[in-house]
């Protein structure tokens, strides 16, 4: 004869069930919840090792708000210009005015599709006198279809030299490349003495700026996430870029 089941064990055996599934979505949830906060910090590098913080902005982010930055640890901002021979950042005139208390910078996003002479025009026309007191920046990235088919590397060299010659003969400003590691290696030959700016999560071996993160900033309320960087040198050499 069969034996039978406490109606209990059954009972049991449910309460269990229920308490390990509720275990377990306990652990999912805060793996999950760890996984936000972990892409939310901004994990910025050591304050004493590199005291100079700074953001770059364009018209994807929000106004620029001065108050916010500073009270976020920031010192510097790098505000996008020009896109190639006819983009204009809409936000970039307003920024740049908004900037108050902190030192700026201005960058242009170089194009394979133009020639630098048309980028360099667009450039000049739309930051006219509001250069900033920063080096010039000149962003290299392999975008679209250039990602799986870049262009010959002597053409993009030849192109950005002559865009960076006419970018300092018109304002006698220096100017400083930016890009990530591999985009930069294809570009080491052009105006070497001039700085680097590093896009990469791991610190670079040689750079003049470090941009390490997108985030919230390390310090302040705001939920507002920037392309964080730091200067890698100290207070005292950065004021000398200016």
């Amino acid at each position: 004869m069969r034996r039978k089941r406490p109606i209990y064990a059954e009972t049991y055996l449910n309460r269990r069930r229920w308490l390990l599934l509720g275990l377990l979505g306990g652990v999912i949830v805060m793996l999950l919840a760890g996984g936000w906060w972990w892409a939310q910090r901004n994990p910025r590098p050591s304050a004493k090792r590199y005291p100079v913080m700074g953001v770059r902005l364009d018209q994807t982010s929000d106004y620029l708000d001065a108050d916010q930055l500073r009270a976020g640890g920031v010192s510097f901002v790098y505000l996008k210009a020009t896109q190639g021979a006819s983009f204009r950042d809409d936000h970039f005139a307003t920024n740049y005015q908004r900037a108050t208390g902190l030192t700026v910078g201005v960058s242009h996003y170089f194009s394979f599709d133009s020639t630098p002479q048309q980028q360099a025009a667009n450039l000049i026309a739309t930051v006219g006198a509001n250069s900033g007191t920063l080096p010039i920046g000149i962003e290299v990235a392999y975008y679209d279809q250039y990602a799986d088919s870049p262009p010959p590397a002597a053409r993009v060299q030849s192109a950005l030299r002559q865009l960076i010659a006419l970018v300092e003969a018109h304002y006698h400003q220096g100017v400083v490349l930016l890009g990530t590691p591999q985009a930069l290696k294809t570009v080491q030959n052009v105006a070497p003495a001039r700085p680097r700016w590093v896009i990469s999560t791991k610190r670079p071996k040689q750079a003049t700026f470090w941009e390490y993160a997108t985030a919230k900033l390390p310090q302040g309320h705001s939920q507002q996430q920037f392309e964080s960087a730091v200067y890698t040198g100290s207070r005292q050499e950065f004021a000398t870029l200016q």
